[in-house]
């Protein structure tokens, strides 16, 4: 596979709990195929609670130039991908595959989502299964494409 940023090859790794994830050395993206960020949510092998908590403000303003980069293409269907925030309460953007392939996470988003993770179990206790019913109910909730008439 080629990365969507820069066309470079995305080498495979193995990630937490033996996941397979598909890198991009030369941006350091990252490709998770459907069900690995949530296999990913579910583990927690590196702990970030001892991590500062993040910057609201800084995130914010990461995501709007985020959110202004240019359309990216599957790497696997070289279909339409969509960026959104991930979840309720993120300011996260990620690029999820209209076709239901994956996630693609520009560099430093799989690190964020961690940390996203971790705080947000630590300041409610809200079930996994909640959770990422609220991250697959976002992505219904997207705008359908506009037909001209």
């Amino acid at each position: 596979m080629k990365c969507p940023r820069d066309g470079a090859a995305l080498a495979t790794s193995i990630y937490e709990a033996k996941i397979e994830i598909d890198t991009c050395g030369k941006c350091g993206g990252v490709w998770l195929d459907a069900g690995e960020l949530e296999r990913i949510q579910e583990t927690v092998e590196r702990d970030y609670r001892a991590a500062h908590r993040t910057d609201d403000v800084a995130e914010a303003i990461e995501a709007a130039k985020q959110s202004q980069r240019g359309e990216i293409a599957c790497p696997k269907c070289n279909g339409a991908m969509t960026a959104r925030r991930y979840g309720m309460g993120s300011a996260i953007v990620i690029d999820v595959c209209d076709a239901g392939c994956g996630t693609w996470l520009d560099k430093g988003e799989l690190e964020a989502l961690e940390k996203f993770f971790e705080e947000s179990q630590s300041d409610t206790e809200i079930p996994v299964h909640w959770r990422l019913w609220a991250s697959v109910v976002s992505v219904f909730k997207r705008k359908p494409p506009h037909h001209h008439a």
